[in-house]
C-alpha cells in the first residue's frame, strides 16, 4: 500500500472490502469480454454505483470502469462528494483521474499499480489535481488484481506492470478485437 498517511476517513473503513466489490466488477467486465478493470464508488459507507470496463459494447474507448461509476453516482455522489471514496482494480488513467477531481471525489483507492499511466506523478506534481485529491492509496488486494487480469487478458496485466506489451511494444491494447464491418 502507498506510505501516504491514511486520512480518518479512510481509516474507518475496510478497504479491502470495498476492493473485493471492485474485484467482483473487474470479474464481470472480463466474462464479458471486456478488459477485467471494475470500481465502486462508496458514499457514506455504501456502495453509491458500479462500473466495468464496457468499451467493446459501447464501441468507445471511453467508456472505462472509473468513468461509468462517476456518472451513475447520482444524488449520493452529488450531495456527499466530500466523503466519496473511488475505488478501482487498476489505478486510474489520467482521464478516470480528471474525471474524479472534476467530480469532486477527494479519495482514491486502486489496486495494481499501472506503471503507463502515471496518474501517480499527476496527483504528485499537478497543483491543481494535488488539491483535489486528498487520498491516493496503491497496492490494495494488488495481487487478487494481477490474478484477475492475468486470467482474462495476460497482455494487459504485461502492459500494467512494465508500460508495454509482450507482442508489439507499440500496440498498448494488443488483445483487442480487430473491428467487423457491420453486417448488410
Amino acid at each position: 500500500m502507498s506510505t501516504q498517511e491514511m486520512p480518518p476517513i479512510l481509516a474507518g473503513i475496510d478497504l479491502e472490502e470495498w476492493m473485493r466489490e471492485a474485484l467482483a466488477e473487474a470479474e464481470a467486465a472480463g466474462l464479458a469480454g471486456e478488459m477485467p478493470i471494475g470500481a465502486v464508488l462508496v458514499v457514506e459507507g455504501k456502495i453509491a454505483s458500479r462500473g466495468h470496463v464496457h468499451r467493446e459494447r459501447a464501441r468507445s474507448q471511453l467508456a472505462h470502469a472509473e468513468i461509468r461509476a462517476l456518472l451513475t453516482g447520482g444524488e449520493l455522489l452529488w450531495a456527499h462528494y466530500r466523503d466519496a471514496v473511488l475505488f478501482t482494480t487498476v489505478e486510474p488513467c489520467p482521464m478516470c483521474l480528471g474525471a474524479a477531481v472534476m467530480a469532486d471525489v477527494p479519495h482514491i483507492v486502486f489496486a495494481a499499480h499501472d506503471a503507463a499511466a502515471g496518474s501517480g506523478r499527476i496527483v504528485e506534481t499537478v497543483p491543481y489535481v494535488r488539491r483535489h485529491i486528498k487520498a491516493y492509496i496503491g497496492g490494495v488486494l494488488e495481487a487478487e488484481s494481477h490474478a484477475v487480469l492475468e486470467r482474462f487478458d495476460p497482455g494487459l496485466l504485461q502492459y500494467i506492470r512494465t508500460g508495454c506489451s509482450r507482442v508489439d511494444p507499440a500496440d498498448p491494447l494488443p488483445n483487442r478485437a480487430a473491428p467487423t464491418a457491420p453486417s448488410s
